[in-house]
């Protein structure tokens, strides 16, 4: 009887020293559960400033010419302004040219810059055919 209980001792302990050993290994083999790492990430981020990406420019056409952020512009001023945020939000009025539609979004796309427009302005400026080079 005696040696039925030293065997269930020995598989007892045999368990919680190799589940201790898993776990140890786990928590200190680098990445373990992330804890490390998410508080060396906490410190970095908070060293650092957060960045946000710039708003969007806000370009609108309508009949009397072109407007970024509530100022008159032409095309490649607009387009430098718009390149600086990175993306534009494109609107038009009815009153608003066709052409000067699709020169100011192929302007934009053509400077890298991402274009969010109403399908209206994105059928306006299909309308128009590309200039060829010369």
């Amino acid at each position: 009887m005696a040696d039925r209980h030293h065997k269930n001792t020995n598989g007892r302990t045999v368990a919680i020293v190799g589940s201790g050993a898993l776990l140890l290994w786990l928590l200190l083999r680098g990445k373990g559960l992330g804890i490390g790492q998410a508080q060396a990430a906490s410190v970095s981020a908070a060293d650092q400033p957060a960045k946000r990406p710039a708003p969007p420019c806000r370009v609108r056409i309508d009949g009397d010419g072109i407007e970024v952020d509530g100022e008159r512009a032409d095309v490649p001023t607009a387009t430098a302004r718009c390149r600086v945020a990175g993306a534009a939000e494109v609107r038009a009025t009815g009153a608003a040219i066709t052409g000067v539609i699709a020169e100011i979004v192929r302007a934009l796309q053509a400077a890298g810059v991402r274009v969010w427009a109403a399908p209206e302005v994105w059928s306006a400026a299909a309308v128009v055919p590309g200039r060829r080079s010369r």
